[in-house]
């Protein structure tokens, strides 16, 4: 993920340079992407079994179900991307525990 950043000097950067401040920006980025595919499998799960129950009744069949967390950094990172439906048959083989019934 790129991140352009645009530094006017001043004393709100606390003295560090635009590579700095894109350096410190993205571990921070990073460590947080981290902390949220850590407890992906559990949340994806938790979604399905929701998903599942809900059902969808006759005027619609539930078809995935992703949690909102995976979902956001999805479209963050990719904007569009769930709307796309190549990107979902994409993401639903590469996340076989999203697919909610065959």
């Amino acid at each position: 993920m790129s991140l352009n950043i645009i530094v006017k000097g001043g004393k709100r950067s606390g003295g560090m340079s635009g590579d700095e401040i894109a350096r410190y920006l993205s571990k921070k980025v990073e460590a947080e992407a981290r902390r949220e595919k850590a407890g992906y499998k559990q949340r994806a799960l938790a979604a399905r079994k929701y998903g599942k129950s809900v059902g969808g009744g006759k005027n619609f069949r539930a078809v995935r179900s992703v949690d909102v967390t995976t979902y956001l950094r999805h479209e963050i990172e990719r904007p569009g991307c769930m709307s796309d439906p190549e990107y979902c048959r994409d993401f639903a083989k590469t996340n076989p525990e999203t697919v909610i019934g065959s």
